[in-house]
Parts: structure tokens; sequence; C-alpha cells
């Protein structure tokens, strides 16, 4: 999980887009101006809604210490959030983190349970080696 993976998505969401929108491509083109803070508190309100993108967003941002003050576990809620969802990339993220014990205590079960998701969740015309 890396921010400069999330800044590609954002890039491509916000090029993509092209009319105003609303708070999602707001909260996008803050990011991508650098201000996270202010994508972040766009972003978790859609967040709370149950958007899974915003909870993957939200959650990736906080577990990457992109907004100051919030605790890497509140990212870590954000991501099982978009895992209930069925968000892929927060499945394969929250799989990797608990393989590896970053923010979370390692847990190989629950890593391969979070891969498992994330392999479920894969899009049809999505081949398994895209999902790192």
């Amino acid at each position: 999980m890396k921010l400069i993976q999330i800044l590609a998505v954002m890039n491509l969401a916000i090029a993509m887009q092209a009319a105003y929108a609303g708070p999602y491509e707001d909260a996008l083109r803050e990011i991508e101006k650098g201000n996270y803070a202010q994508g972040y508190t766009l972003l978790e309100p859609l967040a709370e809604a149950g958007n899974a993108e915003a909870q993957y967003l939200v959650g990736s941002m906080v577990i990457d210490k992109a907004v100051p003050g919030v605790d890497q576990k509140r990212g870590v809620y954000w991501l099982e959030k978009a895992v209930e969802n069925q968000h892929m990339d927060a499945a394969q993220d929250l799989s990797k983190m608990y393989l590896s014990g970053y923010v979370v205590s390692f847990d190989a079960q629950k890593g391969i349970e979070y891969q498992a998701l994330a392999n479920e969740y894969r899009p049809a015309d999505k081949p398994v080696e895209d999902c790192e």
C-alpha cells in the first residue's frame, strides 16, 4: 500500500471526471494538491455513509500517516468497512498487513481470509496477477 499508488488512482479518477460532481471529486482534488487533511475531511462523511471507495481512501491515508493526529487503528477500521462493502484493494491491503504484522498484530489466518476475500471481489475482467 503506497501513497503514490493511491495518488495515481485518484489522478485517473479526476481525469475521468469532465464536470464538477460533488464532495468526492473535491476531496480527490484536495488530495492531488497535497491537502490530505482537507481531503480526509471531505471523504470521511462519504465513508460514514457507506461509500466503499471513500472508506478505502480514508483508511489508506490514515495507515500511510498522511493525516496527522489520526491513529492508524482508525485506518484499519475504515479498511475493514470497505471490505464489508466488497472493496478488493482494501481486502488485499488488510491481507498484507496481517501477514506482515504492519499496524496490526501478525495473524496468518486473518491474512489468508482477507486474501480470499480479495480474490472473491476481483472483477472478472481483472487478471489475478493484477491483484497484488
